[in-house]
């Protein structure tokens, strides 16, 4: 799973994008107080609730109002 998301400068641009729980994907490097965490799995845990999990071990629940700041990985052409 972590072998999927991409970490190399050399290969990939990076974007901030603001992400919402219908718009998180795994790979995502949320900003939360100023920390990074790279998330590694998106979990539906209800209708309208998603859970990430965060390289760290750590996890954050988002609902359909949350919205944070992430950076995203795009591969170069």
């Amino acid at each position: 799973m972590l072998a999927e998301i991409p970490t190399s400068s050399e290969t990939h641009d990076y974007l901030r994008v603001a992400v919402g729980w219908e718009t998180v994907r795994t790979g995502d490097v949320i900003d939360l107080g100023g920390q990074g965490f790279t998330v590694v799995a998106v979990v539906q845990v209800s209708d309208k609730v998603k859970g990430l999990r965060f390289r760290t071990g750590q996890s954050l629940m988002m609902n359909p109002a949350t919205r944070l700041s992430a950076l995203r990985a795009v591969e170069r052409r």
